[in-house]
């Protein structure tokens, strides 16, 4: 009885660990992302004009470990267009202020993230 409630409290620090430092481990992968995938400010305004959906777009083990990670964090109200372009605007600038600049691609971003969010929790 007692390992048993020694196991639940280490679950529930775990689970709020990793809900706490999920913000920050999603700004890695993110970073990662983009530079892995060479998402450049040409491909983004493709994407955008096209109104293509960025789900489709993102590689198969992408999409696997976000799904994993949803399991663990079930609330993400950080992740806005404003997180977002916080978190990439040191290691991809030019992307930043992309988003920054254009109303088109910044409402095109908002819209592939409430996607995103839909895809992961609904």
């Amino acid at each position: 009885m007692v390992l048993d409630n020694i196991r639940g409290i280490g679950e529930l620090t775990l689970k709020g660990l990793i809900a706490t430092q999920a913000p920050n481990l999603f700004k890695g992968v993110l970073n990662e992302l983009l530079r892995r995938e060479d998402i450049t400010v040409d491909k983004v305004i493709t994407m955008v004009e096209k109104n293509q959906p960025l789900w489709d777009q993102l590689p198969s083990d992408i999409t696997h470990s976000l799904r994993r990670a949803a399991e663990h964090v079930t609330d993400v109200p950080w992740l806005t267009v404003e997180w977002f372009i916080e978190a990439i605007k040191t290691q991809h600038p030019a992307l930043a202020s992309l988003f920054l600049g254009w109303r088109k691609a910044r409402n095109w971003l908002g819209r592939q993230i409430e996607a995103i969010k839909k895809e992961l929790y609904e």
